[in-house]
């Protein structure tokens, strides 16, 4: 999965991503005087509740409505990652007040995917994010919708110029709706209350019908999937498997975008081509996904693997105008691709091993090379 989309932003969203990491403890420096001591069970504790909190996140990413289901105009996916309330401030703009208002009302866990409609030139761009957030209870997820709503039109988010303004979404009258009109161009956010859920859609393209009819949609594909969700008991959480299906190790590199371990539905979160990924990944048997630096996809079988690297090959050549590279003679059946420009993700390879498909992004050959090549070790050991 590429690992850095738009400079600053995605820069912020890494930082994120690596605080998030399971099973990573922050060790703070200690003076040459102070006696170690060892690590308590109340920290061992917090550490699990949290790794079990990113992972209720990661079974919420299963039952959240595809961005082209609600609207294929927006075919290219930006990324998608575990909702935290850090990620949340994010994609609203670097809005800290929106924040605060996740963790005032202890925002639990969740998931949010973003995709834009492709155009090359920034002013032509729309863009649809679409997520859902878990509360305690359903009290407290109708006050945070509320008080999101609020804290966006009080306060600026980092990254806006203009103002949002409340309004109302027809037929939704529990719907926070706010609007944006910032550089000539016009933006809804809504959050929606639902049981203990809160629904949480942004779009930017063309005009206010256009918004309405959008969200509405995703309204509509969101509610039944959250109806089928079993949420994880709070006090459960911290006894969660980050990692169920066993593939998260069989990821290499460290600095993926969108880290987790996932299954089918997830997985197509990420497709280039989501809709042609839906049948494909059916076809083939996609039981797993990982990412941890590369992503690493685990089908029925190795022909199954075969037509996966293939058809993800053609739709990242699609997507993102890259020519068929050399590959490393040493892995065999490796594809690469480039667009022989000089940035993060100018490179990427599909490697196979058995029944599960890799892929690994780099800025140049060798780089990419070397991640195919120990990509293909780990895959090649792999059960």
């Amino acid at each position: 999965m590429r690992m850095f989309r738009v400079g600053a932003v995605l820069a912020a969203v890494i930082m994120v991503s690596a605080c998030q990491e399971p099973g990573k403890t922050v060790r703070v420096p200690v003076s040459t005087t102070a006696t170690a001591v060892p690590t308590t069970t109340e920290q061992a504790d917090e550490q699990s509740l949290a790794t079990g909190k990113l992972a209720e996140g990661l079974r919420m990413a299963e039952v959240l409505a595809l961005p082209t289901d609600i609207d294929p105009a927006y075919p290219r996916h930006v990324g998608s990652n575990v909702l935290t309330s850090a990620r949340l401030m994010i994609v609203t703009g670097h809005h800290k007040a929106i924040e605060e208002v996740a963790d005032e009302h202890r925002l639990l866990a969740g998931f949010v995917t973003e995709r834009f409609n492709g155009a090359d030139a920034s002013a032509d761009r729309s863009w649809l994010t679409h997520g859902v957030m878990r509360f305690p209870n359903a009290a407290t997820a109708a006050t945070a919708a509320a008080d999101f709503a609020v804290a966006a039109t009080e306060q600026q988010g980092m990254l806006q110029t203009g103002k949002w303004t409340p309004a109302m979404l027809p037929g939704s009258p529990a719907t926070q709706l706010v609007l944006l009109e910032d550089r000539g161009r016009l933006s809804g956010m809504a959050f929606t209350p639902q049981d203990e859920f809160v629904v949480f859609t942004e779009v930017q393209a063309g005009g206010r019908p256009d918004i309405e009819r959008t969200i509405t949609k995703a309204l509509e594909r969101q509610r039944p999937l959250l109806d089928s969700f079993t949420p994880t008991p709070e006090r459960e959480l911290a006894k969660l498997p980050y990692d169920p299906d066993g593939i998260y190790d069989l990821s290499v590199g460290d600095n993926g975008s969108g880290r987790g371990a996932y299954r089918q539905h997830g997985a197509l979160l990420f497709a280039e081509d989501q809709q042609a990924a839906v049948s494909l990944y059916r076809e083939v048997g996609v039981s797993a996904m990982a990412i941890q630096g590369s992503t690493v996809y685990r089908t029925t079988d190795s022909a199954g693997a075969a037509k996966l690297a293939a058809a993800t090959s053609a739709a990242i050549a699609a997507a993102w105008t890259k020519s068929v590279a050399p590959a490393p003679s040493d892995v065999p059946g490796a594809t690469c691709l480039t667009n022989g420009e000089e940035h993060a993700n100018a490179w990427v390879c599909l490697v196979t091993g058995g029944r599960y498909v890799g892929e690994v992004w780099g800025k140049s050959q060798d780089e990419t090379h070397a991640a195919a090549r120990e990509q293909q070790r780990v895959l090649a050991a792999a059960k």
